[in-house]
């Protein structure tokens, strides 16, 4: 349980976040983190305003374990620290706490920490026979479809999430991404086989609740926008059923999981062993331009799609 004054705390911290513009699913994050921390404070029997850089080591200790007895990855406690660091900076903009002391002992425990105990295993990369496999496994033509997407663009969970109808042309063949701080390429291509798949959904979410009103390409049983640990879930769920996902694994053992993630490892590889070029690559990677020449050079539409469609495998062949 959280303490009144550490709820009321995260409360007033995250509608400071929307005064500044911060998206949604930046908000439901921290909120997610920030709750975390406000549970072990209280267990601890600190609020926010006592943290120092001496106690944040309890408060470190505490959260690095999840319910699981997992430890958190150090990509995943960085994240948990950036959401206390916002709320630190809420508090001293308020004049509640004279300064912030999350940034010193991130940069003096966190940094450390991930550098020593960094993961060396690489992600798994699943091969086209076993994306195929996953996907004939996916119960629904929605759930084939989310996998096929990701499968042919490399799209992030929050990006495929954040998808409405109109973002997708099938007659043109692309999906807009929307624009994220992490994503340069926002028009991707998309291949036949995919265009099949998705056109297949389509059809069905018709019949799904508020499907003519909710504008979210992908939508649940209630007809509200998918949710994020739901999108994950699929991924893994049909990943289990495959046998390539082990629940059991813990945050560092990544060649065990079959997460979202790993189909932005499938599509790069796939791409560059059919020699698709490197730029189209981080195209549609949404990755940064590489130099100066690359803002100024621009990239022709044409050349992305033809440079995809030559190089992208056929799933289901």
């Amino acid at each position: 349980m959280i303490s009144s004054e550490n709820s009321s705390t995260i409360t007033s911290a995250l509608q400071d976040l929307r005064l500044q513009g911060k998206a949604d699913s930046t908000i439901a994050s921290y909120r997610s983190d920030l709750n975390k921390c406000g549970t072990s404070l209280t267990n601890l029997g600190l609020t926010f305003h006592d943290l120092t850089k001496r106690n944040l080591t309890q408060l470190l200790e505490s959260v690095k374990v999840n319910a699981s007895g997992h430890e958190l990855s150090p990509g995943r406690l960085s994240g948990v620290f950036s959401a206390l660091s916002a709320l630190m900076e809420y508090l001293v903009f308020n004049d509640e706490i004279e300064a912030n002391p999350v940034p010193s002992f991130r940069k003096r425990y966190l940094t450390p920490y991930k550098r020593s105990r960094g993961v060396e295993i690489p992600r798994f990369c699943p091969t086209t026979e076993q994306v195929r496999q996953v996907i004939n496994l996916a119960p629904n033509s929605r759930d084939k479809a989310i996998h096929m997407l990701f499968a042919k663009t490399g799209l992030r969970k929050k990006e495929l999430r954040a998808l409405d109808v109109e973002d997708l042309d099938l007659v043109e063949k692309f999906v807009m991404a929307k624009p994220t701080a992490k994503r340069t390429g926002r028009k991707l291509p998309l291949d036949d086989e995919c265009c099949r798949f998705l056109a297949e959904w389509l059809h069905d979410r018709r019949f799904y609740k508020n499907a003519s009103t909710e504008s979210a390409l992908f939508i649940g049983i209630l007809g509200e926008r998918i949710g994020r640990n739901k999108l994950g879930s699929i991924i893994t769920r049909d990943g289990l059923a495959a046998g390539l996902h082990v629940p059991e694994a813990n945050a560092r053992q990544v060649d065990r999981k079959f997460t979202p993630h790993v189909y932005r490892h499938y599509l790069t590889t796939t791409l560059r062993e059919n020699n698709c070029t490197e730029r189209v690559i981080r195209y549609i990677r949404g990755d940064a331009e590489h130099s100066i020449a690359d803002r100024y050079d621009h990239l022709k539409w044409n050349l992305i799609f033809e440079d995809y469609t030559a190089s992208i495998d056929q799933i289901f062949a």
